[in-house]
């Protein structure tokens, strides 16, 4: 378990080199993973969705996102069949930050198990 509890302090280190303009903490990294999935699965995400994916409060998440907007990571617009809503997505940046971070974790995990992903 020491073992794995060191890999998740690593992995946390790299997240904060690939991006060292963001001081990234768990909410953050919850919105950005829902929306990087949301990307590939081509789904369109409202802002209360992205807010509960991050587990926080929604006033408090609602914050994050609106960071995460300012710092060039996630986009917003209004909803095109739904004007009473908006929709956040990640920008270019945001994609290749949240894939170069999955990227790193991922190698690290595969090294710490000896080159297995089975």
């Amino acid at each position: 378990m020491i073992g794995y509890a060191k890999f998740l302090l690593k992995t946390a280190g790299r997240r904060a080199k690939v991006a060292s303009d963001l001081r990234l903490i768990s909410t953050q990294w919850n919105i950005l993973l829902d929306l990087f999935i949301s990307a590939f699965e081509h789904r369109a995400v409202p802002t209360g969705d992205a807010c509960l994916a991050s587990s926080a409060p929604h006033s408090t998440a609602l914050r994050h996102v609106i960071f995460l907007m300012e710092a060039g990571y996630v986009t917003r617009v209004a909803d095109p069949d739904d004007a009473r809503r908006t929709l956040v997505g990640l920008t270019p940046k945001g994609v290749e930050f949240v894939g170069n971070c999955l990227q790193a974790e991922f190698d690290a995990l595969k090294a710490a198990l000896g080159g297995r992903t089975d």
